[in-house]
């Protein structure tokens, strides 16, 4: 009676953690994470210590076997990834790639010697290690292609049982024929999962080179637009000043200035191209220190920023393609240059206050740019 209710508490196991291999794998796009799912599932349903998932792939024009997932309970086999092996005789792998047919053995060890196929011994010994039993499977694709091969070794005794060379005839016992089925029906659902997977992979890279193409169109497109539009601001800007030649400083008023950024900006949109407004308030400047600044504004900003007085003691700055912080960097060069001036020119009852505030305009920005400038004024 004991018995017969660990069997059916077994089966119930198997029954559950199979039915979660098959929901989790299926919701799964990347083939690696699907392997390694195998794998783990494969090691706990047959209580094995290794198992290892080869593909079909060609490596210098001849198909070969290439191990692309692998564990080991007792060694470190996943230095072996990547490993090929020939589609021949040679490995039990090989073989069933061959012949395209599962194969069974629970002792390795007693082969005779006329056997059809010979065991591959490389790995035990590199590892100190020895397979006593094994059961390899083929894996196809939906139209019966062979796409690898699942194999699974040295079913243990006790899970936490760690194996070597000394020890593994001791604690491996024979894989049953639940095991047998379990390994076929995990091999046939894997390989449908790696058909549609490759099936998906082949889509995707078509729809993935034309969007390149596209997009590097479009980036050639951009390139231009952003070249034009350096051109047209710069123009824009040298054209204002000629008609300002009374304006030692070289300041816009603020009409004129929102009204050129505006035309920058169209462009900005197109090109992707960040801009930062930068909002000043200054105090405790006389005359002369104020000629001092907007000496300053015309030596360190660029041609096409977009100086702006608003009154004596406010400014709005556009700085072209400058995000938030080299907008910080250009204010605080700004003031270090204005103090370095003044001491220098021993310029006296000026103790000057800087207060900065800034807004990084995006080119998708919803708020136009009469809303920006009032919310960095109420915000400084």
């Amino acid at each position: 009676m004991l018995e017969a209710y660990e069997q059916i508490t077994k089966l119930k196991y198997i029954i559950e953690r199979f039915s979660s291999f098959i929901i989790n794998s299926s919701a799964e796009k990347d083939i690696n994470e699907i392997l390694s799912m195998t794998i783990d599932t494969c090691l706990e349903l047959t209580g094995s210590d290794g198992a290892t998932i080869y593909l079909k792939e060609t490596v210098e024009q001849e198909d070969k076997l290439v191990i692309k997932a692998t564990k080991n309970l007792s060694v470190n086999f996943e230095f072996y990834l990547g490993y090929t092996l020939p589609i021949s005789p040679i490995s039990m792998a090989g073989y069933v790639a061959i012949t395209q047919k599962p194969i069974v053995i629970n002792d390795t060890l007693n082969l005779p010697d006329n056997h059809e196929f010979k065991q591959f011994k490389f790995f035990d010994k590199s590892l100190h290690y020895v397979t006593i039993n094994i059961v390899t499977a083929p894996i196809f694709d939906f139209r019966n292609r062979l796409l690898g091969v699942l194999q699974v070794i040295n079913k243990k005794a006790k899970s936490n049982l760690k194996l070597d060379e000394t020890n593994a005839s001791l604690y491996t016992i024979s894989y049953t024929e639940t095991d047998i089925k379990i390994i076929l029906a995990i091999s046939s659902f894997v390989g449908i999962l790696i058909d549609r997977i490759k099936a998906y992979e082949k889509n995707d890279l078509s729809v993935i080179t034309t969007q390149r193409l596209l997009s590097n169109m479009f980036e050639s497109v951009k390139k231009s637009i952003s070249v034009l539009n350096d051109i047209l601001v710069s123009g824009q800007q040298k054209f204002i000043e000629s008609l300002q030649p009374e304006k030692k400083e070289k300041l816009l008023n603020l009409k004129e200035g929102i009204e050129l950024f505006k035309k920058q900006y169209d462009l900005s949109k197109v090109t992707e191209i960040l801009t930062t407004i930068v909002y000043l308030v200054v105090k405790n400047l006389d005359m002369k220190s104020l000629d001092i600044l907007h000496e300053i504004f015309s030596t360190e900003i660029r041609l096409y920023d977009i100086p702006v007085k608003i009154n004596d003691y406010e400014y709005i700055i556009f700085l072209h393609n400058v995000d938030l912080i080299k907008a910080r960097m250009i204010a605080k060069r700004i003031e270090r240059k204005f103090i370095e001036k003044i001491q220098t020119d021993d310029v006296k009852n000026s103790q000057p206050m800087f207060s900065w505030n800034f807004y990084e305009l995006k080119p998708d920005e919803e708020k136009s740019i009469e809303e920006v400038i009032n919310y960095l004024q109420k915000n400084s």
